[in-house]
């Protein structure tokens, strides 16, 4: 069992490529894997909301697990989604993890049955009692329909297999009220590096959960070093140009289809999103290109048709 401190740093959450076809690119979701290892970061996150779960069905996930254990070989934990609508789903999925042989598993409360907190903590209660794989809770409530209340996570945080939680309520007073109320008994990640991430860190935060951090590429494990041994200077140069580039593109079709139209224009595997989202326009990724110029992410020597002369995407823009 992992220990409750030992899960720390800058964790990307990734997004899972697909091809043309919307079939499963593992070789892209391999490289991805690769690719942001060589960039500095503590871990890998795949299956969550950036990563489509809700698109995935048993089969495949159990591929994107086995996928990214393989890629990473023990350089860096792999965190994996496991959440469920019910009990017996949550522990169906923890244990596909377990067996391709990820090191946590991320469960966050049942979206759309609007459960009640005593409702919450028996689910917790119930699938930790089946599964065996350490957890990271997960609260993000503009997914679930409901909050994940600091006063259950100060009691899950005492349960020997609750070793860590990503705080993605974009509410400051909760996920300082979580790092402050769990005092150190598990590791707190905040879920937005550019909104929260420097404040967190000072305040105990061990890093953070970020669907970005694949496009800042190694700027994102520099802002962590920067903010967790006090070279606030550099935090937050680094922390305002995340900030300002992501207002510029996430308004950009729906998520997380910036990320990837962002990845393909770096080179590296995005792909596009599945049914029904859809691909961003070649519009859009004009924008999204001049945004990434601006933010010093492409060179000026991009090509002005809303894709990077020097990528080859694997997937085509959709029609204006």
């Amino acid at each position: 069992m992992m220990d409750k401190t030992q899960l720390r740093g800058v964790i990307p959450a990734l997004t899972t490529p697909f091809l043309e076809d919307q079939s499963l690119d593992l070789d892209g979701l391999n490289d991805l894997c690769k690719i942001v290892m060589d960039d500095g970061v503590d871990g890998i996150l795949v299956n969550g909301c950036t990563g489509e779960s809700w698109a995935i069905d048993d089969s495949e996930r159990a591929q994107v697990f086995d996928t990214a254990v393989k890629a990473c070989a023990g350089r860096v934990p792999v965190v994996a989604g496991c959440s469920g609508l019910s009990v017996a789903e949550t522990v169906a999925h923890v244990r596909q993890a377990e067996a391709a042989g990820c090191d946590v598993a991320m469960i966050s409360p049942p979206w759309y049955i609007m459960l009640n907190q005593d409702e919450i903590a028996d689910h917790y209660d119930k699938v930790l009692s089946e599964i065996n794989l350490p957890v990271m809770l997960y609260n993000i409530p503009r997914r679930t329909g409901v909050q994940l209340g600091v006063d259950l996570i100060d009691r899950l945080a005492d349960h020997p297999k609750v070793v860590a939680l990503k705080e993605s309520s974009k509410d400051w007073g909760i996920l300082s009220s979580c790092i402050r109320r769990t005092g150190g008994r598990i590791s707190v990640f905040a879920g937005y590096a550019s909104h929260f991430g420097l404040a967190a860190i000072c305040e105990g935060a061990v890093g953070y959960v970020d669907s970005s951090t694949p496009v800042f590429g190694r700027r994102s494990p520099q802002f962590y070093h920067a903010s967790s041994t006090g070279d606030l200077e550099t935090a937050r140069r680094i922390q305002g140009d995340m900030a300002a580039m992501l207002k510029d593109f996430f308004g950009l079709g729906t998520f997380p289809a910036a990320i990837k139209g962002a990845l393909d224009l770096l080179g590296r595997p995005g792909g596009r999103p599945r049914d029904p989202i859809r691909p961003l326009t070649r519009e859009q990724m004009k924008k999204l290109e001049s945004a990434m110029r601006r933010a010093g992410l492409l060179d000026d020597n991009s090509a002005n048709d809303g894709l990077s002369s020097t990528t080859k995407p694997r997937h085509s823009p959709a029609s204006a």
